[in-house]
């Protein structure tokens, strides 16, 4: 009988105190707050629902302006902790505790986020299990004692030891007590505060270290993984996505409290600025990742364009993580991050649509998903629109080890099905390869076998204007056109074959030493009983100049010059052939009044079987100036041409003094 009389005078105590404090506290504050209860059952509660909050705009009250205002009742009761956002307002808050009857005295109190700067706790000095105090509210500053928190405060010198901000309190029995935080970062402010029981906070401590070591022990594999994999493949696609990972191994690392555990007296500057520069490096590099996965170079230029703007603004914004000016420039990033996920949202589900028989962008659109949901919780809580505690702590930490895993299976997929594209591409390459060798080869021998046909059909017209059994003017002229079709036949069936010979290398030149002045000479006699001999202006400033060259091969590519100069020029006017010495070896130009051609076709003169747009209407085969420029290269020399649209061009063949340091063969055999 008497335990049950003891228990009931106990209880009368707990709710005489509570009301003399509940009184008290309406009278002097105007604040009325229920205290959190901690009884013997209790192993870990929320102070949510359980504190005031008073914020200083103007950065100016001190601690006993804050005891005034909250006696005349300026701080407000809050039913849940909400983040406040990127702000430089200070927060005062004021938790309510009671230790109930029977309860243990020891508690911890841990207060999170683990980036928030300055966590400045003001304690009861009475506080403690003989405490005599009959209010737990004192109104003078010198009753409480300071306890500096916050990740400006060097790990080492923390009351406690952990990734969150965390410090023993020893309760009195009976008595509502009263604690002040005041809050000041220049990161976001996302505050909630909880109070633990030792035993309950060690098993927490556990499964909180275990998910984050977990967390980062998943994005450190895939950062290793994806890295080696990028080198390798040296795709572009992946190193982004390494690079994306990276950094948000680097936030969270540094964000959850993790770093100063292990290094434990870093600057809280330095902390800061790995947090916001790992922040807006992830943005800059998943702008690149997406620039990659949705191919925005062909499909998109000027989306590409935009991202890549965007990667480089959030470049030239890390130096502000460490400055006042964070408060601008973390938002900036933060909205353009979520203007990005949407686009990217409706640009994987566009590609998914389009490409029902690809797995991969459904890969993309869960990850981006995953993504958007994530960083608008995160947001919300952030912005304080929806609780600090709402569902779990941080849905953005849980979004991005989804959002990764789920990319990095898609991007799996990529590289494996180009893989295989590479593999039927070079599959198909090497069969086009061998079928164009074997076309090759029955045409050069089809062309072989032609010149007994041409060279018969060139003999019977031949014996036929001789034997002058055709005296009709109309005939002979059918007859001539007969010989001159057949010839030129012939020329081209040689043409073929040479530039054939040539690009295989199957044909050697014979370099022999030769005067500049015959060798011009012998391409003029090639022109002998043509018109457009006529036309030809030949000026050789030193004839009698001695090269090493294979004469009848380079009379063939300075022939070519001369014949395209004179059937692409109109027929009134001359083409003009010089040559001479520089000082550096022997120059040959051949300049015409044609067409002329643009800078493009410029540039793709000596490919095969290439054509210039101003040759269109006039016979040719696109072989001769191939033909050309393998000759001099494989005299050691360059063809360079000068062209301009209207007026003409001018082709110049240089040739080393000697020819080249490799004898003619050699090079010829290198082409």
């Amino acid at each position: 009988m008497s335990v049950r009389l003891r228990r009931i005078a106990r209880l009368f105590v707990l709710l005489w105190s509570a009301l003399s404090w509940f009184a008290g506290a309406a009278h002097a504050a105007g604040a009325a707050v229920e205290p959190l209860l901690l009884g013997p059952a209790t192993t870990s509660a929320t102070l949510a629902s359980h504190f005031a909050r008073l914020v200083d705009p103007d950065r100016k009250l001190d601690f006993a302006e804050v005891l005034k205002a909250d006696a005349d009742g300026g701080m407000e009761p809050r039913e849940d902790f909400r983040g406040a956002g990127q702000t430089r307002d200070i927060h005062w808050y004021r938790f309510d505790l009671m230790r109930a009857p029977g309860a243990p005295a020891d508690w911890l109190l841990e207060m999170g986020e683990a980036y928030i700067d300055h966590l400045d706790l003001f304690i009861p000095k009475a506080m403690g299990p003989k405490a005599t105090a009959a209010a737990g509210r004192p109104q003078e500053p010198a009753a409480y004692r300071l306890v500096r928190l916050g990740d400006f405060v060097p790990f080492s010198q923390r009351p406690m030891k952990t990734r969150l901000h965390a410090l023993p309190l020893t309760m009195p029995e009976g008595k509502p007590v009263s604690l002040y935080l005041r809050v000041d970062s220049v990161s976001a402010i996302r505050l909630s505060a909880r109070v633990w029981a030792p035993a309950a906070y060690i098993g927490h401590q556990t499964t909180d270290l275990l998910f984050q070591g977990l967390f980062l022990g998943v994005l450190g594999i895939l950062v290793l993984g994806y890295v080696a994999l990028g080198l390798l493949l040296r795709d572009g696609a992946l190193l982004a996505y390494t690079g994306y990972v990276a950094t948000v191994f680097c936030y969270y690392l540094f964000a959850n409290g993790i770093a100063a555990t292990l290094l434990p007296d870093l600057p809280g500057w330095f902390m800061n600025m790995m947090v916001g520069s790992s922040g807006f490096l992830g943005f800059a590099a998943a702008l690149i990742m997406w620039v990659y996965i949705l191919d925005l170079r062909t499909r998109a230029p000027w989306l590409r364009r935009c991202y890549q703007g965007l990667a480089l603004l959030a470049l030239l914004m890390l130096p502000s993580t460490v400055s006042p000016l964070y408060a601008l420039t973390n938002p900036i990033v933060t909205v353009s991050a979520l203007i990005v996920v949407v686009v990217a949202l409706v640009l994987t589900a566009r590609m998914a649509w389009l490409n029902r028989d690809d797995p991969t962008p459904r890969f993309y659109l869960a990850s981006t998903l995953v993504s958007l949901t994530g960083l608008t919780m995160a947001q919300l809580i952030l912005r304080g629109i929806l609780p600090a505690d709402f569902f779990i702590a941080d849905p953005y930490q849980v979004a991005s080890m989804l959002a990764v895993l789920v990319l990095g299976t898609g991007l799996a997929l990529r590289i494996g099905r180009l893989q295989t594209e590479r593999l039927r591409a070079r599959e198909e390459s090497a069969f086009a390869t061998k079928r164009a060798e074997e076309q090759r080869s029955f045409v050069a021998m089809l062309s072989h076998e032609f010149r007994t046909p041409l060279a018969s059909i060139d003999s019977a017209a031949q014996m036929i204007e001789l034997s002058g059994a055709v005296e009709a003017p109309l005939a002979l002229t059918r007859l001539l056109r007969i010989r001159n079709t057949t010839r030129k036949m012939a020329e081209l069936v040689d043409l073929f074959l040479s530039a054939d010979a040539l690009d295989q290398g199957a044909l050697a030149l014979k370099p022999e030493p030769v005067v500049l002045g015959q060798l011009l000479e012998e391409v003029r006699a090639g022109l002998t009983g043509t018109e457009a001999e006529e036309r030809l202006e030949l000026s050789v400033e030193a004839p009698d100049r001695a090269l090493l060259a294979d004469a009848p091969f380079l009379g063939v590519a300075i022939g070519n010059l001369v014949q395209n100069a004179l059937r692409y020029s109109p027929p009134e006017t001359p083409v003009r052939v010089s040559a001479g010495d520089d000082g550096g070896g022997i120059v040959i130009r051949v300049a015409d009044q044609g067409r002329g051609m643009s800078p493009d076709e410029v540039e793709r003169i000596g490919s095969i079987y290439f054509r210039a747009s101003s040759s269109r209407g006039t016979k040719g085969s696109g072989l001769g100036l191939y033909m050309t420029q393998k000759i001099v290269a494989a005299h050691g020399g360059t063809l360079t041409v000068e062209s301009v649209r209207d007026e003409g061009s001018v082709f110049t063949i240089r040739l080393p003094d000697d020819g080249g340091k490799l004898p003619a063969v050699d090079r010829l055999a290198a082409q």
